[in-house]
This record gives C-alpha cells, structure tokens and sequence, in this order.
C-alpha cells in the first residue's frame, strides 16, 4: 500500500508542470511588495500542483505591479491624515495570457508611532483577496 502511495506521487510529480518566476517588475520603491508578489505567486503555483524550476521546459510566468496608489479619506482635527485607501493592481503574464487583478482595502494610521504596520498590513490584505483570481488564473493553465 505505502509503495503504491509513494508509486503514486512520484508519477503525478513527473508529469506536472513546471514555472519559472521571472523578475518581479515593480515601478515602486517598496521591497515589502515585491516579497509579497513573489511569495502568493509561488503559493498559487505549489498550491495548484506545479513546481517552481528554471530550467528545461518550465514556462515562465511574470509578476508585475501596474498601479501602487495610496488615498487620503479622512483626516484628524489637526489636519493630519488618518486613514487611507489603497489601491493595489497587479498582473502575471503566462507566455502570451496576461491577466490583471485589482482591489481596494482601507486602512487608519491614528498615530504616528505604529510607523509603516498598518501600510504592511493593508499591502498584505490587499495581496491575500487577490491571491484568490491568481489561483484560479494559474490553475487554468
């Protein structure tokens, strides 16, 4: 039975695709974004059965940020902003498919001392609902 099981993997895994993650294109000066971008890419791609090589016959799937825009919508008594809207947009483009994937998530900064976190935390609720279309973009393939 456990020699079937193990049979079993080794066959499906010889057979399953493989994806090169080409460079993140990413306009903005935001590392934290990159990461981000990088690791729900390699999530969808693991997740849907793939793996992740560079060489041989793996097709190459490119990460991009196209739109990074961070809104003003409400601000403190003394005229500080406090809340934000971000918008976020990125793209993965597989051989000629490029799809696009877009989402909006607010987030506050009521004081100065929490620094960039809630940003951190916006960026990564914002990756986290569009992670949901790039597996279903990825695992059309």
């Amino acid at each position: 039975m456990l020699l079937t099981v193990i049979l079993l993997i080794i066959f499906s895994m010889s057979f399953s695709k493989d994806f090169c993650i080409s460079g993140i294109e990413n306009p903005y000066p935001e590392p934290f974004l990159d990461y981000l971008l990088r690791k729900h890419t390699e999530k969808a791609i693991l997740e849907r059965g793939y793996g992740l090589r560079c060489d041989g016959d793996a097709e190459d799937i490119k990460p991009a940020v196209e739109l990074l825009r961070e809104t003003p919508i409400a601000y403190t008594p003394q005229q500080r902003v406090s809340a934000y809207n971000l918008e976020l947009k990125v793209s993965l483009t597989l051989g000629k498919d490029k799809r696009t994937f877009s989402t909006i998530v607010s987030y506050s900064q009521p004081e100065g001392g929490l620094g960039d976190l809630p940003r951190r935390s916006a960026l990564q609720d914002a990756m986290g609902i569009i992670y949901i279309d790039m597996l279903d973009f990825i695992g059309r393939r």
